[in-house]
């Protein structure tokens, strides 16, 4: 079971709310979720909550971030703390993995 981290939205008419999320990579948006890792709120552009010791154990498990879960990590400055040593996040078709950082040396 593949298993991402993505927005879920709630909240009320003209004023949605997102919960960052973990959840089957089948699920629809609005569908059941594993875990919540955080809220946040686009009309405001503020992060109502978010549990970075959460989301590095589920990275380290092997979650794909979505995009826009990325990029609101990136905004709050924990992006960097969530990435083990020796690994880096890559680009795999819509989502972000964590891989290992690989090292070539060129030789002269």
């Amino acid at each position: 079971m593949a298993v991402r981290i993505r927005l879920s939205k709630f909240g009320r008419r003209h004023h949605p709310v997102y919960r960052i999320v973990v959840m089957d990579s089948k699920s629809p948006r609005e569908g059941s979720y594993i875990d919540i890792l955080g809220t946040y709120d686009p009309k405001r552009k503020v992060i109502i909550d978010i549990k970075p010791e959460k989301i590095k154990e589920w990275i380290s498990k092997g979650a794909e971030i979505a995009g826009r879960a990325k990029s609101i990590f990136e905004s709050a400055g924990i992006l960097s703390e969530l990435i083990p040593e020796g690994f880096e996040l890559k680009r795999s078709g819509d989502y972000w993995v964590l891989k290992k950082k690989t090292t070539k040396e060129v030789s002269q």
